[in-house]
């Protein structure tokens, strides 16, 4: 499984960042790098307050890791 990690922070206080794991259907890394681009685009502009810091694609399932 591959899941698709976006780093983001507020807008207002941009020393106030986490990850958040949006849903991606996708079978191989390449496909979620060609894809994560647009799904990190999409996700920033349906939450306007957080500014995307960056984003990866790591191996493991989608809910966060303690």
């Amino acid at each position: 499984m591959i899941t698709l990690v976006l780093i983001v922070c507020l807008s207002t206080t941009p020393n106030v960042c986490h990850e958040e794991r949006p849903p991606i259907d996708v079978a191989s890394p390449m496909a979620c790098l060609v894809r994560g681009e647009l799904i990190a685009a999409e996700w920033v502009d349906e939450h306007p307050k957080w500014l995307l810091n960056g984003w990866r694609c790591q191996f493991g399932p989608r809910e966060k890791q303690i």
